[in-house]
């Protein structure tokens, strides 16, 4: 039988120590008392993991962004070494999974940003999608990372909250929840610096990280957007940059 330490069987399980320790105290998990120290049977860690919902709680929204910088290879800035380590065991379980859980992934990110659907002109799409205060988002973003997904006639973009109002004055949108053509994603602000990271210099628009603009497509819940999605984040989350996330 082979055994894990109670801190290697939490990074596998996306948890805490305490919680690991109360699964073994239930007899939830499976392991044996050394020394006054639990070892965790490595197969029940598994099962366990085998068994686990597809899609769990949605992550916080800082949470979901720090997430998303870990993925981008960068330090999220605003959270705990707790907080950080817990967040890196939960993207090493994605990583450890055959198949990448598209689902779980999505409600792990849907509170990222509110997000708002508007109407306006298709003339005035591409003048919209480089204007200065917006960042380019899922379909919009898709193409000029080299991802394969294209949705003519529709747009998709991040814009702070403090700039929202300017945007619907300048391009005369309008809120249509049903039909609209462009998707506005509000994200708190604490998280722009990291959304305008991958676009310094960028001259005629900019587009949103690579973790970020897999995060939008996922949202589309078609199987083109979650295919380009998956091409994304797959050598992501296999990274050397997330392997050593928390040293």
């Amino acid at each position: 039988m082979d055994f894990v330490s109670v801190r290697q069987a939490a990074e596998s399980l996306g948890v805490d120590d305490s919680r690991v320790r109360q699964l073994l105290h239930e007899d939830r998990l499976q392991g044996s008392m050394v020394g006054g120290r639990w070892l965790v049977d490595a197969r029940s860690v598994q099962d366990r993991k085998v068994a686990a919902p597809e899609s769990g709680r949605p992550l916080s929204a800082r949470n979901a962004w720090g997430a998303l910088a870990m993925l981008a290879g960068s330090r999220p800035s605003g959270l705990s070494d707790p907080e950080r380590s817990r967040l890196l065991a939960r993207l090493r379980n994605l990583a450890a999974q055959e198949d990448l859980p598209v689902a779980r992934i999505r409600k792990l990110l849907a509170a990222r940003a509110e997000v708002r659907r508007y109407r306006v002109h298709r003339g005035l799409l591409p003048a919209l999608l480089e204007d200065a205060d917006v960042v380019r988002a899922g379909a919009s973003a898709a193409p000029h990372i080299g991802a394969d997904y294209v949705a003519p006639g529709r747009a998709e973009v991040y814009v702070h909250p403090d700039m929202v109002g300017n945007l619907e004055a300048a391009f005369g949108v309008v809120l249509d929840a049903q039909h609209g053509n462009l998707v506005v994603r509000v994200p708190p602000a604490s998280a722009w610096p990291f959304l305008v990271s991958a676009a310094r210099g960028a001259k005629e628009g900019r587009d949103a990280p690579a973790p970020v603009v897999a995060a939008d497509l996922l949202d589309a819940h078609e199987d083109r957007a979650s295919a380009a999605a998956a091409g994304i984040l797959e050598p992501l989350l296999a990274s050397h940059e997330l392997r050593g996330a928390d040293g």
